[in-house]
């Protein structure tokens, strides 16, 4: 087999950007809970789900290259700025950052998918590019949101709301008894 240190650089480096965001998204989707907004909540949750089948995407592949997984994030996650001792929840903020993160993502993957076409490596060229894909719809999926609050406002919010303090809450906790 050639010597694919390379490859197993960059499918580490795709790692450690997909654990960051995982560990992003998953904070947000905290706050959005907490603060009842369910649809969104719910949103960011499913996305950091499929980040995560992203990084054993990844890992499967370095492993076969005969490298090793670094499980270790790119960077720190942004935290929220807080107001009289609570998070400033604004939401079309965090919408923005989420998008600019996949943004960011795809043109990493880009520049990734190319280095491993040059190296002759097209498994990894492949994964590089199937993964900008995926990322491309996550990006979409903030900028809806994000176009959603700005063009309805604190209405499109406040039916999140209600829709929890209705029960119709479908974050997907299980009920453990706690009150």
């Amino acid at each position: 087999m050639a010597d694919r240190s390379k490859s197993i650089e960059l499918l580490n480096k795709g790692v450690a950007k997909e654990i960051e965001t995982v560990l992003q998204y998953l904070y947000f989707q905290f706050h959005f809970e907490d603060k009842g907004y369910t649809h969104l909540a719910r949103m960011y949750k499913n996305i950091a789900i499929k980040e995560m089948m992203h990084i054993d995407m990844l890992s499967d592949r370095i492993l076969f290259l005969r490298g090793d997984v670094i499980m270790k994030p790119q960077s720190d996650i942004i935290y929220l700025e807080k107001v009289n001792g609570r998070v400033d929840l604004d939401i079309t903020k965090v919408l923005n950052i989420s998008a600019d993160m996949e943004s960011k993502t795809v043109d990493i993957y880009n520049e990734f998918a190319k280095q491993c076409g040059e190296l002759g490596d097209a498994t990894s060229k492949r994964l590089f590019e199937r993964l900008i894909e995926i990322e491309e719809e996550h990006q979409d999926a903030f900028e809806v949101e994000s176009d959603n609050c700005t063009r309805f406002g604190e209405t499109y919010l406040a039916l999140q709301t209600i829709q929890r303090e209705k029960g119709n809450d479908e974050s997907g906790h299980e009920d453990i008894g706690m009150e």
